[in-house]
């Protein structure tokens, strides 16, 4: 079967192509379109997780500031930062124009915040006892993360692991290389950075709820995913795309 690199070329970014040929050292066409499904295939196995700990993150912060402040519109005052207003009222347009004003709910408003802003709800200004109008995690932290205290993590760990694991998502689901990370000098550091990038989410959703945790592990998630997160199938790929490879490969044996 003949397939046209260069029409596979044309439909995407040449500038991402490179990353990919520089980064990790595709030295032909065949080998960088082949290393880029590859990347492409492990990279899928995070929409999953990263969706789950999205609404569980959401849901668990909704929950415990509703509970802490008897109000589940706590978002029309709560939020400290103007970046965190204007999503707050951009997702109040949102319902507006998609449900109407008198009938959207709070739940409508709340899943339409971006993860960013349930990421910076865990910032520090949020658990001070002299605030009391906006002091949430004194009271409130153990009940949003029931395994935080288990594993001694504190709220500012949280909040810095949850920032990096929004960084990673952004980079995800604008289709950029989310392989890269600044240590990421080849295709073995590049496999290395999303193993651990995926024990990072799991080890936040054990934070949130172990039966979430347990959850993916059971159907099978995992054992997915580190089949596919190896450098063999980077290897393999290639193969497929450059035949001449592989006999070139049997013969040397």
């Amino acid at each position: 079967m003949f397939v046209d690199l260069d029409e596979i070329k044309q439909g995407l970014s040449t500038e991402k192509l490179e990353t990919y040929r520089q980064v990790l050292e595709c030295k032909s066409d065949s080998e960088v379109i082949a290393v880029y499904m590859a990347m492409q295939g492990i990279m899928s196995h995070f929409f999953t997780v990263v969706q789950l700990l999205e609404v569980t993150l959401r849901n668990s912060i909704h929950k415990a500031v509703t509970a802490q402040f008897k109000d589940d519109e706590w978002y029309k005052r709560v939020p400290i930062s103007e970046e965190s207003r204007k999503q707050v009222s951009f997702a109040e347009q949102q319902c507006i124009e998609e449900i109407g004003a008198k009938y959207y709910t709070s739940g409508d408003l709340v899943s339409r915040l971006p993860f960013g802003f349930w990421v910076h709800m865990l910032h520090k200004d949020y658990n001070n006892p002299r605030d009391k109008e906006h002091n949430i995690w004194q009271f409130q932290l153990h009940k949003c993360f029931p395994n935080a205290k288990r594993q001694n993590v504190s709220l500012n760990t949280i909040f810095q692991k949850m920032g990096t694991l929004n960084r990673f998502r952004n980079r995800l689901f604008h289709h950029e290389p989310a392989w890269k990370s600044r240590q990421t000098k080849n295709r073995s550091d590049a496999i290395s950075y999303l193993n651990s990038m995926y024990g990072e989410h799991m080890e936040a959703i054990e934070l949130l709820s172990s039966s979430k945790r347990e959850l993916i592990s059971l159907l099978g998630f995992d054992a997915k995913f580190t089949d596919e997160c190896d450098i063999k199938n980077l290897d393999r790929f290639e193969l497929l795309l450059n035949p001449e490879k592989e006999e070139e490969k049997a013969q040397e044996n």
